[in-house]
């Protein structure tokens, strides 16, 4: 285990940080990639583009229902085994969905995969919370979650390239080349983990484990809110750039992988931010700077305010979520991959609840609307994390 605080990884520490950016790149990606390839799809099984879509919410059903139920494995059982399984199951859902008959066992594969996603990503975080510590730690969360920021800027055009130059099935193959190489590099580089002592698995009790933890549970309610508004503003974008700013799916298409690269490089350097500002006080600023960012976009009229805007908030964004996943790993002790699979359900829970309100909202109160709701919410989760780290002073 590294126990040093010197900032970059070296040796085989340096691999292990890239097999698991590849990891979550390529389960991140995956979310992605399908969404242009859906018309290819639904040619390839004669159905509609509608039924064809389920594919994605197959994925993300598989996710956001085993989350919580495989969290707390990781806070049993040995680590690189639970990683080991989890990209074993992603892989084999993904060969699966590349050679799929039907639409309904495509459906059945994507589901699959997520599951396999749901077992890998909070045991992914959970490994970077025992094997690195400290300031080291913080730097590897923002590499590791930097490839979250990568996969969704290069994910949607790289489906579109696959659709138009090859079969839609080798979006699946590819992804499996990539899964098979990041297995491999785990494989070999991380350690085995096995917890002691930790008696029966009993999910009732990790929960509550969880519970009591006030920093963590606050952290994660700062997680709902700060996503709730971010997925009020992202959900409906495109929408935006396309009604009020007259631009075609592919314009609109480059307005988001600049987002999604702008948001990748302060995801990257996510650490370094918080080894200088500490985990709340980069919560605490990038949550007011964001609530900024909401206000200037409520009120652009143009579009270059409109991007310059979008590329300040996808900054802090970056910047923010890292933090809040660091701060959660940092304090959650034993049970990191409750935690972190707690996290990942809230941030499925936050884009649910946003296009919910959001749907209601912007028929009735417009983007401008939705933009001034979502600087509220993360200006109230600014306000909750400056609340935690005045706490945690006075109790030091």
């Amino acid at each position: 285990m590294s126990e040093n605080n010197s900032e970059i990884p070296s040796g085989h520490e340096g691999l292990l940080v890239i097999g698991l950016f590849l990891v979550v790149f390529v389960m991140g990606a995956d979310s992605f990639i399908i969404s242009p390839l859906l018309p290819a799809i639904a040619r390839s099984y004669q159905t509609t583009v509608e039924q064809a879509a389920l594919a994605v919410t197959a994925y993300a059903l598989g996710y956001a229902g085993g989350a919580p139920f495989f969290g707390p494995l990781g806070d049993y059982f040995d680590k690189k085994r639970l990683l080991a399984s989890g990209v074993s199951l992603f892989l084999m859902g993904s060969v699966l969905c590349a050679i799929a008959p039907t639409l309904p066992i495509l459906l059945g594969c994507r589901l699959i995969a997520g599951i396999g996603a749901a077992l890998t990503l909070p045991n992914v975080w959970a490994t970077i919370g025992t094997q690195f510590k400290g300031l080291r730690m913080q730097w590897v969360m923002g590499i590791v979650m930097a490839a979250l920021s990568l996969s969704i800027a290069v994910g949607v055009p790289l489906g579109a390239t696959v659709a138009q130059l090859s079969d839609w099935h080798m979006a699946f193959w590819a992804s499996s080349i990539v899964g098979l190489v990041a297995a491999i590099v785990l494989l070999l580089l991380v350690p085995s983990m096995p917890m002691s002592n930790r008696g029966p698995l009993s999910y009732g009790q990790r929960f509550r484990e969880l519970r009591r933890q006030t920093t963590v549970v606050s952290t994660l309610g700062i997680t709902l809110i700060w996503m709730f508004g971010f997925y009020l503003i992202y959900t409906f974008l495109g929408t935006v750039l396309i009604q009020q700013f007259q631009l075609n799916t592919a314009q609109s298409g480059t307005i988001f992988i600049g987002y999604g690269l702008s948001n990748f490089g302060a995801s990257f350097f996510g650490g370094w931010v918080m080894m200088r500002l500490g985990t709340l006080r980069s919560i605490v600023m990038t949550g007011l700077v964001s609530a900024l960012c909401a206000v200037g976009l409520a009120f652009s009229e143009t579009l270059p305010l409109l991007m310059g805007w979008l590329v300040v908030l996808a900054v802090n964004q970056g910047f923010g979520v890292t933090a809040l996943s660091a701060h959660i790993v940092a304090h959650a002790g034993q049970s990191r991959s409750t935690a972190m699979a707690v996290n990942s359900s809230l941030l499925y829970l936050g884009l649910t609840l946003a296009s919910l309100v959001g749907g209601v909202g912007y028929t009735t109160l417009g983007f401008r609307g939705l933009c001034l709701m979502a600087a509220i919410t993360f200006g109230l989760a600014g306000c909750l994390a400056d609340g935690l780290n005045w706490w945690a002073d006075v109790g030091n």
